[in-house]
């Protein structure tokens, strides 16, 4: 591992390596059981494992309302994540302060 500081300053997963670093060095376990959670929250802030399952487990209930919602013939639309600029602009357009 590296220091964690780059030319922009700390890495953002920094300290979540050094709490783990911490558990693991001083942990009186062979297998270091105890420092399982601190391991998790380090990958989980440089992968984002549990953070994409959730979006795609929220897209995917969205994607079942919508088929179901054309099914029975009511109005329901898909939440966009990341809005398009298309979007923002028919929001806005009519929009006077």
């Amino acid at each position: 591992m590296a220091s964690g500081i780059g030319h922009k300053g700390t890495n953002r997963c920094f300290p979540f390596w050094e709490d783990f670093q911490q558990c693991y060095f001083s942990s009186k376990e062979k297998t270091r059981a105890d420092c399982m959670p601190a391991r998790d929250d380090y990958l989980e802030c440089l992968h984002h494992f549990k953070e994409i399952a959730r979006v795609r487990a929220i897209q995917t209930v969205e994607r079942n309302n919508y088929a179901k919602s054309k099914a029975n013939g009511t109005d329901h639309k898909i939440i966009s994540l990341s809005p398009s600029t298309s979007d923002s602009q028919s929001d806005n357009s009519g929009a006077k302060g």
